[in-house]
């Protein structure tokens, strides 16, 4: 991270500290696209998401008198944001398991000119992302986090308190259970 960043970012957390707050604000105009972008790609809905992106908000203003700057705001919200999605996750996995079946099923959008083309699209779309929500939690975070969010291996380590070596394991080991997983279907 830039170092203006990470200074601006020690400044805004010192005023929030002080009760200043107008920072509450800018730290949530500052990170709120990269929370929700994290909550939507870890939860694949949008009410869950916006839901995910507030609480963890509300966590990081919570818990800001312990916050004790061993890393940078940005990283202690992915922290957070992680751990907001995960037990939201958890919440609805229980859920599901009490739905009936035909309510797991979503309806086909309105296809347009290159109908087999988009429901193709789609299909392939949904199948990694089911194959991805499949993956034990430990898995899936460090997949979400380095292909769609593009953390490097150090900063997941960071966000998640694990060993670089632990991350490339695990991304290591869910990129060949998805391998599995996706020739399975794809047979």
């Amino acid at each position: 991270m830039e170092p203006q960043v990470v200074d601006r970012d020690a400044e805004l957390l010192q005023r929030c500290l002080e009760g200043d707050r107008e920072t509450l604000r800018e730290i949530i105009q500052r990170y709120e696209v990269m929370v929700y972008n994290l909550s939507y790609q870890m939860l694949h809905n949008e009410e869950d998401a916006k839901d995910a992106a507030q609480e963890s908000f509300l966590n990081l203003f919570e818990s800001l008198p312990y916050f004790r700057g061993e890393c940078s705001l940005k990283t202690w919200l992915y922290r957070i944001v992680s751990s907001q999605c995960i037990a939201r996750s958890r919440r609805r996995r229980r859920c599901r398991k009490r739905e009936a079946p035909s309510e797991q099923f979503r309806e086909i959008p309105d296809s347009g000119p290159s109908a087999l083309e988009q429901m193709e699209k789609q299909e392939t779309h949904n199948l990694l992302h089911r194959a991805v929500d499949e993956l034990p939690e430990k898995y899936r975070i460090i997949i979400v986090l380095y292909y769609f969010q593009d953390l490097s291996y150090e900063q997941i380590a960071d966000i998640l308190l694990l060993p670089i070596g632990t991350v490339k394991v695990r991304l290591f080991r869910a990129r060949k259970m998805l391998e599995k997983k996706l020739k399975k279907v794809l047979k």
